[in-house]
Parts: C-alpha cells; sequence; structure tokens
C-alpha cells in the first residue's frame, strides 16, 4: 500500500465525519460523557513520535519528515479509555513501514452496525491506494530465494571440495570434505537468506509513505532495481556454472 497525503486527508475525514455525527446524536440522547468520541493521531519519524489531536499539526510533521515511519489514527470514546478498551467505542488505523505485522485495522464498540460500516468505509478507501508489492512479498519468493540459495550453496560446497579434497590426506577426503564445506554454507545461509529477505522487504515494503515533492522509489523504480538484481543474481550463477563445468571436466568424461 502507497500511503500519500490524500488517503491520510481521506482517512482523516472519514474518522472526523463518524466522530462529529457520533457525538452529535449522543448529545442529541442525552448520553453521558464517557461515550464521547475523541479523536487522536500518532507520527513517528527520524526516529522521534508524537501524540497529536489536530490533524493539520500530522500533516506539517509528514511534510517535514525525512522518514515517516509509523501514522497510527485513533477515534476511542473515554469509557474504552478508562477501560483499556474493554467497553465503548475504539477504532484504530496503523500504518507502519518499518514492521509490516505492526499495520492494522482494529474496531471494537457494542454497536455491530457501526463496527460493520467503519470497518468496511476504511478497507474501502485503503483499497484505492494499493501498490504491486504484494506481487513480491509473498511465500513464493521466500521459496525461490531459498531453492537458489541452497541450490547455489550446494554447486559452490561441491567445486570447493573437487579443489580441495587432494590434499586431505583421510579415507573418503571428498565425501568428508563436501560435507564440511556445505555444512558451513547451511549454518551461514541462515542468516545471508534474512539478509536477502530484509533487502527484499526494503525495496518492497508493505507499506510505503510517499510524500508530493519528494522522490521515493516507485514502482517503476523498483521494478528497474529488481530487474537488476535478477540479473546480476543470473551473471553469477552463469559464472559459477561455467566454472563448475570446467572443474567436473577434469573429473568426468562427458
Amino acid at each position: 500500500m502507497t500511503v500519500d497525503e490524500e488517503l491520510l486527508q481521506q482517512v482523516n475525514d472519514f474518522l472526523a465525519e463518524r466522530c462529529t455525527s457520533s457525538n452529535e446524536q449522543l448529545e442529541k440522547k442525552g448520553g453521558v460523557q464517557e461515550d464521547v468520541l475523541l479523536q487522536n493521531y500518532i507520527i513517528r519519524f527520524d526516529n522521534r513520535g508524537y501524540k497529536l489531536t489536530e490533524f493539520s499539526d500530522v500533516q506539517k510533521h509528514y511534510a517535514q519528515a525525512t522518514k515517516v515511519e509509523r501514522v497510527i489514527f485513533t477515534l476511542d470514546s473515554n469509557r474504552a479509555v478508562f477501560s483499556n478498551k474493554q467497553q465503548g467505542t475504539s477504532i484504530e488505523l496503523r500504518l507502519d513501514s518499518n514492521e509490516p505485522n505492526n499495520t492494522n485495522l482494529q474496531v471494537s464498540s457494542d454497536d455491530g452496525d457501526l463496527v460493520d460500516s467503519v470497518f468496511c468505509g476504511l478497507l474501502e478507501i485503503i483499497k484505492k491506494f494499493q501498490n504491486h508489492n504484494g506481487k513480491i512479498r509473498n511465500n513464493w519468493t521466500q521459496l525461490l530465494i531459498q531453492l537458489l540459495g541452497v541450490g547455489l550453496g550446494f554447486v559452490a560446497s561441491l567445486v570447493t571440495a573437487l579443489k580441495l579434497y587432494p590434499y586431505v590426506k583421510i579415507e573418503s577426503a571428498f565425501i568428508i570434505t563436501f560435507l564440511f564445506t556445505f555444512l558451513v554454507f547451511s549454518n551461514a545461509w541462515g542468516f545471508i537468506n534474512q539478509q536477502i529477505l530484509n533487502l527484499v522487504n526494503k525495496l518492497f515494503p508493505n507499506v510505503r509513505f510517499s510524500r508530493a515533492g519528494r522522490s521515493p522509489l516507485n514502482w517503476l523504480w523498483q521494478a528497474l532495481v529488481g530487474g537488476l538484481i535478477v540479473a546480476f543474481a543470473l551473471l553469477i550463477i552463469n559464472g559459477i556454472l561455467d566454472w563448475v563445468i570446467k572443474v567436473l571436466s577434469n573429473y568426468v568424461q562427458w
């Protein structure tokens, strides 16, 4: 999802309208003060965060920030605040560019119609700003990286063993050298794989904050970077395979 000023404005307008209408109805019915809805915001940027009550302040910080990390919209009743959200009405939309699992929408209330209308209304707004990053951030990409990594590790271990085993003066030197080399790779691969996935997540974030007048990575630029990474990986794989064939030709009659 690409978050820009328009999305933030639409979300705020939707929640502000809900806040105003609910409080007006509550006043007409003579409701208690605990059910009054209060709108708040949290924005974290450049390693510091602010809790705000005015959307104009959010817009100011959003425009001036070097890097926006998180924006949170909340609409809570006093009853929800006092009961730690166990009672009353509580609405929270959390947008986080650093932690994908922290991006979520939570709506709870004693009024089932309010829950349905708010949840569906906010989802309708969010869907209009979806990007294509989900096509990259999926389990199939993780599987592909895992298989390519293990395959390259196997080939590298095989080539290394072929180069080293003549110098190992023990029985079954080739097998032992290969197993040792592949074991070393296997222990290192967990860390390497995580770094590769972190790079993919950074290039194709679950939530990307975009601002007018700035030049963030858009989909075209991301595709270009991704294409260069794939081309570089294929070049390396091709070089390794040529090397393997050349080395194996000294040991195997083709």
